[in-house]
């Protein structure tokens, strides 16, 4: 995937030997829709890039993917994790929606921010492991 697109995806891990309570399998499904998502939001930009950074602070561990897309506007920020919502002609409107749900089985949850014409950055938020029982 990344290279039809000829991105170069960076990647930072903190600390290096960091573990989440997850299923790898669905997270895994959360990550390729925000990839897909970054990948056809990032169209037309001269440099596309994408960091996916992963941390744990004060307990909670976090999953964050960031692109240099035109970013989301204010008015959609809303509606983006509505299911069948989407801003694309071809969209179902099912992937946000269904990542929402994925990280509610987790406990955690997925946010966004984004900057319109900068950049977004989705984070998932996953807590500590004695919380998550």
């Amino acid at each position: 995937m990344w290279l039809l697109k000829n991105l170069n995806p960076e990647f930072k891990i903190n600390p290096d030997d960091l573990l989440i309570p997850m299923d790898p399998n669905l997270i895994e499904q959360v990550l390729i829709n925000l990839i897909k998502n970054a990948i056809g939001a990032m169209e037309g930009t001269k440099k596309p890039a994408i960091l996916i950074e992963a941390n744990t602070i004060a307990e909670s561990s976090f999953i964050s993917l960031t692109d240099n897309g035109p970013g989301i506007e204010p008015e959609l920020l809303d509606e983006i994790f509505v299911p069948f919502f989407s801003t694309k002609e071809e969209g179902s409107g099912i992937g946000l929606s269904l990542s929402r749900q994925i990280m509610r089985l987790h406990k955690g949850s997925i946010s966004v921010q984004s900057t319109q014409g900068i950049s977004k950055t989705f984070t998932l938020t996953f807590k500590p492991f004695d919380k998550f029982k």
